[in-house]
């Protein structure tokens, strides 16, 4: 496997997404996965989220086209996903089939609030991904609060997940160091987040080749600096950051 960049990430889209140009840009960069953040008060029943969502599917469907997302599953939905409480409207989204009957959804990151909130049950949280993670991967925030629970889940026998280096816990906090993966076992794809931006991805990511041996690929992840001046995630700035990362990678 040489290095390279498995996934380029966008969170945010939402109900403030334009849709058409949306699936333009994932013609146009391949590389680029949509990260969608849901939770009991954002995507619940009757929410602009969920029929955003159910909007982006139908499109995609009648089109017969296919693009990379993620589900981010975030506060009340993330902590019942151990439990039997899963929300109609999460089990509805993540038994969503694309045109060939795949997983809509191919990634689902699980942000669990480990270190500043409960911790979840390790042999449910297994069963629950076990149900919902065929064909489809999950991420797990990696960051010394719940690296000892992550390297537990793997001892365990969890393979089909990946994990994202994001040590300001989500809230784009930049950093100056970028870590080598915590594990090396290829199956493990490795992620980074933190600060990114535009402006800064390609000093970024030629970090990030430093520290990743050279037969990895790995991903990176970026949300808050790529909204615009209305709060929302802007296109434009997604484009950008899509070719400033894919120029550094390339050098």
């Amino acid at each position: 496997m040489e290095q390279k960049l498995k996934f380029v990430t966008c969170s945010g889209a939402n109900e403030f997404t334009d849709i058409v140009k949306m699936v333009a840009l994932s013609e146009k960069f391949p590389v680029i996965e949509w990260g969608i953040q849901v939770s009991g008060k954002k995507c619940g029943s009757d929410s602009p989220r969920l029929a955003w969502i159910q909007r982006l599917h139908h499109c995609l469907q009648t089109d017969n086209q296919m693009i990379q997302l993620a589900l981010h599953i975030n506060a009340d939905w993330v902590d019942d996903f151990d439990t039997e409480r899963v929300s109609p409207e999460l089990h509805m989204l993540l038994r969503m089939r694309d045109v060939k009957g795949e997983p809509f959804f191919q990634r689902i990151q699980l942000n669990f609030k480990i270190g500043r909130d409960k911790t979840p049950n390790n042999q449910l949280l297994l069963q629950r991904i076990k149900q919902y993670g065929q064909n489809r991967r999950f991420i797990l925030s990696y960051n010394e609060e719940n690296r000892a629970f992550i390297h537990l889940l793997y001892r365990n026998g969890l393979r089909n997940f990946d994990v994202l280096y994001d040590s300001s816990h989500g809230e784009g906090v930049s950093t100056q160091e970028w870590k080598e993966p915590a594990f090396y076992d290829e199956n493990v794809l490795q992620g980074y987040a933190g600060g990114l931006s535009p402006e800064n991805v390609a000093k970024a990511v030629i970090k990030i080749k430093e520290a990743v041996p050279s037969d990895r690929a790995f991903y990176i992840d970026a949300e808050g600096r790529l909204k615009g001046d209305d709060k929302h995630l802007s296109l434009t700035k997604c484009e950008q950051y899509l070719e400033n990362a894919l120029q550094a990678i390339a050098l």
